[in-house]
């Protein structure tokens, strides 16, 4: 019986964060993709895009990496350190909910959308619209995600020393949908259930 509270319990806990006691409408993104390319020197090397259940919206940001991302030589082993990303621009259109908004007219309060590690927090809050379409809204975000960076080795050229060439980086988060998880919690339970009705503790 211990074991069908706990999943009973695990449940109301993950319903429990899904809701929220105010009138601002979440939305929960399942799902982020980032490209990154060599930096030009323009600082926007960034291609985001992040979706979910009513929502999705995507564009361009950068990242200031001279050490791991540039599009010049880099000498010694490169180590992905990844910073802040800033974001220059949101593509169009922006929907939440069903209703497309103006890239120009959305983005978010506060903290804002990324940390300082290059990912993104897992709550945050924003705004779309002006005037009459005016409307905030809440987003949780999956924290599962990382920077993978490849590079190709020029080897010594005589006098030359050996150096990477930075190719690019990708990033992807994803989170499983709320009925999946729930899913999982309940089987967990019910095979920690029947090892313990098998092996009894003496």
């Amino acid at each position: 019986m211990s074991y069908l509270r706990l999943a009973i319990a695990s449940l109301l806990v993950l319903c429990a964060q899904l809701t929220f006691a105010d009138s601002i409408k979440t939305y929960v993104v399942t799902q982020i993709s980032m490209q990154m390319f060599p930096d030009p020197g323009t600082g926007e090397q960034i291609l985001f895009s992040f979706s979910g259940s009513q929502v999705s919206f995507s564009g361009e940001a950068g990242m200031f990496c001279p050490d791991w991302c540039s599009d010049q030589p880099i000498f010694g082993t490169p180590v992905v350190n990844p910073s802040m990303i800033f974001i220059a621009a949101f593509d169009t259109p922006v929907v939440l909910g069903g209703t497309s908004f103006d890239g120009s007219q959305f983005g978010f309060d506060g903290q804002g959308l990324f940390n300082d590690s290059g990912g993104v927090f897992p709550f945050v809050t924003g705004f779309a619209g002006e005037g009459d379409t005016f409307t905030q809204f809440n987003l949780i975000l999956p924290q599962n995600g990382q920077w993978v960076a490849s590079y190709t080795f020029v080897p010594p050229d005589g006098t030359n020393s050996g150096y990477y060439n930075f190719e690019g980086a990708t990033f992807h988060a994803t989170v499983p949908e709320p009925g999946t998880i729930a899913l999982t919690v309940t089987g967990l339970a019910g095979i920690a259930g029947l090892f313990r009705n098998r092996y009894p503790r003496p």
